[in-house]
């Protein structure tokens, strides 16, 4: 009898540790696989560096870079850099990556996400929905396996700078940036309003100094109004410098790719 009870107690030892085996497995695995995707910032810049690999210059040229290019295009492209993973699956981060931050404008869902993590050394390409017919899975991963040299090296800006680059040249005249178009139309419309004006100006002047023998003053004031005229032709013209950030709506899943390095 007491062997039985030595017995029972040996199996429900066994038992007890293996479900300690277990559910510390399951645990840290259940722990590997959360990542916090941080909290967009008010105003989402395109670099967002949390790995710390990039100077403030590096981050400042690509930042210019990539504003620049979502101002004539209306694409947007971020570039989350972090530590670790944390057993997340790269494309599934990138993509709720964008999701949360809504990359890309509404109703174009172009956005792109470009996210390095430099302690598992992989990355992945996830374009929103309206990218999709551009640029391809296959086209993404082509683009991976050019930049995954450079990466390599760990010569991270100089990835991104060529990455980004090779981008621009897939989604070439794909779109266009409707509200820098009005700027141009009204540009134009302001153009062509200050040639009429100074052809006016023109004409008064010949007909009040040659044919009414006008007074040295008429002139001076008429140059005067010409020079104001030509100073200030681009008075309205709007100030390329302001942006007030990405983020518009874009919905992600219209594929991607992803690679170690």
């Amino acid at each position: 009898m007491r062997l039985k009870k030595i017995e029972i107690q040996k199996i429900m030892k066994k038992i007890i540790q293996s479900i300690s085996i277990i559910l510390i497995y399951f645990g840290s695995n259940f722990a590997q696989g959360q990542f916090d995707i941080p909290v967009p910032p008010k105003k989402i810049y395109p670099i967002q560096d949390y790995a710390g690999v990039l100077s403030i210059k590096e981050i400042e040229k690509l930042n210019q870079k990539l504003i620049l290019y979502s101002k004539i295009t209306s694409t947007e492209i971020l570039v989350p850099i972090i530590k670790d993973l944390h057993g997340e699956d790269p494309n599934l981060l990138a993509s709720k990556w964008g999701e949360k931050w809504k990359i890309g404008k509404s109703y174009k869902d172009n956005g792109i996400i470009i996210l390095l993590s430099i302690h598992d050394r992989k990355i992945s390409i996830q374009n929103g929905y309206g990218i999709e017919p551009y640029m391809t899975d296959f086209l993404t991963m082509k683009t991976i396996k050019k930049i995954r040299p450079i990466l390599k090296n760990n010569l991270y800006y100089k990835a991104i700078d060529y990455g980004t680059q090779e981008i621009f040249k897939i989604l070439k005249n794909k779109y266009q940036n409707k509200q820098k178009n009005e700027k141009n139309k009204n540009s134009f419309i302001w153009n062509l309003l200050t040639n009429i004006s100074i052809f006016s100006i023109m004409f008064f002047f010949f007909y009040f100094i040659f044919l009414k023998k006008r007074t040295y003053n008429s002139l001076i004031n008429t140059l005067f109004l010409t020079h104001f005229l030509f100073k200030n032709k681009n008075y309205h013209d709007d100030n390329d410098d302001n942006f007030d950030g990405f983020g518009g709506g874009g919905n992600f899943g219209g594929g991607g790719g992803s690679s170690s390095w």
